[in-house]
């Protein structure tokens, strides 16, 4: 499941690296446009679970497969987490834990003062925080590459003002959109990558899904 105001194009280069050698993966990128992530209100986020949802039952019915591994970016960790739920969210139960084998969230800021979000964060945390089923495996990937500086590179001030607008603090360290600390997850594989990158449009050959950066978190076996 993509990030905030993503493209599925975005994730192609990610899926084609899965896809080959030595990963050999089927993989299906959820159809979910930037337009739709505008439309998006808190705490309505209906239409990014109905559309992981159906590609789900999707990749199930054309591979044949009892249980996925799912990958989340960004906002798309959080949608994820969801997803798995088997409390109705807005009157939909979608109950992912019986067909999600393993969960992987990439930057995906689980600790979040965003203001956009809140309602419906507020509510995952409430009722599934952290690695809320023990059947499945949880990775949570962060990026430590970016410190913020009011001043500095172009890189750096973005990045500060990231941090400061969603977490309150600027002057933090993480992919240059989420702090590191933020992708924390209780109870899950929490792993740190020195280097790594948010986003695929800003830095393609650093970003979680890149060639070099996949293999360090994504196990081959």
């Amino acid at each position: 499941m993509g990030g905030w105001l993503s493209s599925p194009a975005d994730y192609f280069g990610m899926a084609r690296i899965l896809a080959a050698p030595p990963y050999n993966r089927i993989v299906y990128v959820v159809n979910f446009s930037r337009l739709d992530w505008l439309a998006l209100r808190d705490p309505n986020f209906g239409p990014a679970l109905d559309a992981l949802a159906a590609t789900v039952q999707i990749a199930l019915s054309e591979t044949g497969a009892d249980t996925i591994d799912l990958i989340g970016h960004s906002a798309g960790g959080r949608i994820a987490r969801a997803y798995l739920a088997d409390e109705p969210y807005q009157g939909v139960r979608y109950a992912g834990h019986k067909v999600v084998a393993s969960l992987t969230t990439l930057g995906t800021a689980h600790a979040t003062s965003e203001v956009w979000v809140k309602q419906f964060a507020d509510w995952l945390e409430a009722r599934y925080p952290g690695a809320a089923f023990p059947h499945i495996r949880y990775r949570a990937v962060a990026g430590r590459s970016v410190r913020g500086r009011r001043f500095g590179s172009p890189e750096e001030m973005i990045a500060y003002r990231s941090y400061e607008v969603s977490f309150g603090n600027g002057n933090l360290i993480g992919d240059g959109i989420v702090p590191t600390a933020a992708c924390y997850l209780a109870g899950a594989d929490n792993l740190i990558l020195e280097g790594a990158r948010h986003a695929p449009y800003n830095a393609p050959a650093t970003w979680y899904g890149a060639r070099d950066v996949v293999p360090l978190w994504f196990d081959a076996g």
